[in-house]
Formats: structure tokens, sequence, C-alpha cells
């Protein structure tokens, strides 16, 4: 994540967005199905169980704390 979206996730200029603000459901869909927009293509991450997807939503949304 830190590559495209920063070591708190507010996002990098022309890589990726700011995901603080995703919902753990929001961040679960990507991971599912990745995400086309402006800046390019997160691809989707199969490699990971439903429980991991899950624990990096929940990651993510404590970053807005």
């Amino acid at each position: 994540c830190v590559m495209c979206h920063g070591a708190d996730g507010a996002g990098v200029d022309s890589m990726g967005p700011n995901i603080k603000a995703f919902s753990p459901t929001l961040v679960t869909n990507v991971l599912n199905h990745g995400k086309k927009a402006n800046i390019g293509t997160m691809p989707a991450f199969d490699r990971l169980n439903a429980k991991q997807k899950e624990a990096v939503g929940a990651y993510i949304t404590s970053l807005s704390n």
C-alpha cells in the first residue's frame, strides 16, 4: 500500500489516492476487483484470503483515527 498511498495512507501525488477515509467494505471490494482510476489501475489482490482482506480494511480504517 505504501508505494502508492503513502505510509500514512494520505496518498502520493500521481500514484494513488488518499485511502484513510475508505471503509473496510470499500477496501475489500477494491482488493477483490481492483479499481480503475484517472491515475491508473490498482490490480485485484487474489492472493489474499477473505480474512486477510478484512484485516487490511480494518488497518486502513484505523489510519483515519
